[in-house]
């Protein structure tokens, strides 16, 4: 029986691909890159970069003329004019996905009042903000209401654009909608719904789902830091308590390399002494598939450890 298995295909999506390619190079060529903020969410892309002469810095330690990086986050339109004032050399690595949300806000939805469903404190979403120029409400499905549950008055006109950060899960920005629509629908006279939401994230989220159905542990490979391995860790504690009630501490853990594997599944053991548990597998889009190989064979050789040591003790 494959005792370990894995989201379907793993490892960087395009974006963060690109984006560390991209500064990789351009430091080469041009000397020190410095990135406004991490390139990728992620603590090993991070130091890999840092090798390879790409730093992090703030907007305040910029100085005139320096290698400057846009993440693939994005950055507002302000940005590019303070770095161009500046004459710095800007390297520009967004995302595509994340530029076609930027151009959709900015070209696409003139005379709508724009309503962003993401976390208004990441950087993402902050230079979407940017884009349109202040949406009219920027916030998570929660962030509709008061403390009372009541909805929020926001001020909607009667024609609305609503735009997703392109790492939420899609399940929650259609429930954002339709609970927006749906309060809204007397004053409004045209909704604009686009789908910004990245397709590699989408596939990743619907094979974690189904892989949490069938598996008694999930480990969910990536940084904290990450929008997107965070929201994997929420799909698969969803799903996994739909599946079987409740989720005990071990069932889904967060992992950023090998260190807490063996302690996860030592907690198992405890629990189910003579049980050997079928273990997934899924990572955030920023984590490096090395990462993620090494969990997975990590894995596997706690399973044979446990396995081979079971049965010297039936043989004794």
């Amino acid at each position: 029986m494959l005792r370990v298995r894995t989201a379907g295909p793993l490892g960087y999506c395009f974006g963060v691909s690109q984006a560390y390619e991209k500064a990789v190079k351009f430091a080469q060529e041009y000397g020190p890159v410095y990135s406004l903020g991490p390139l990728a969410h992620n603590e090993v892309v991070v130091k890999n970069l840092i090798q390879n002469h790409v730093y992090n810095i703030q907007e305040d330690d910029i100085t005139p003329g320096m290698n400057v990086a846009i993440t693939a986050h994005g950055a507002p339109p302000e940005t590019y004019r303070m770095l161009e004032e500046m004459e710095c050399k800007i390297l520009d690595c967004t995302c595509p996905i994340v530029r076609r949300s930027q151009k959709v806000v900015s070209q696409h939805l003139d005379g709508f009042d724009i309503v962003i469903f993401g976390d208004p404190d990441h950087q993402e979403v902050i230079a979407l903000n940017g884009w349109a120029k202040g949406a009219k409400f920027v916030g998570n499905f929660y962030d509709l209401f008061t403390p009372g549950q009541e909805l929020k008055e926001l001020k909607l006109g009667r024609k609305v654009g609503i735009i997703s950060q392109t790492t939420k899960i899609p399940s929650q920005f259609a429930d954002f909608v339709t609970t927006l629509v749906n309060r809204n629908i007397e004053r409004l006279n045209e909704v604009r719904m686009v789908n910004t939401i990245c397709p590699i994230v989408s596939a990743r989220v619907n094979e974690t789902r189904k892989l949490s159905q069938d598996v008694d542990m999930m480990f969910v490979v990536g940084s904290q830091e990450s929008a997107n391995t965070r929201n994997l860790d929420t799909v698969c504690r969803q799903t996994i308590t739909r599946a079987k009630g409740m989720v005990e501490p071990w069932a889904v853990t967060l992992v950023q390399n090998t260190d807490q594997v063996r302690d996860v599944l030592s907690d198992w053991f405890v629990e189910n002494e003579m049980a050997f548990p079928i273990v997934g597998v899924t990572a955030g889009t920023s984590t490096p598939i090395e990462v993620v190989k090494e969990v997975v064979n990590k894995l596997k050789e706690l399973l044979y450890e446990r396995e081979s040591g079971n049965q010297r003790q039936g043989d004794e």
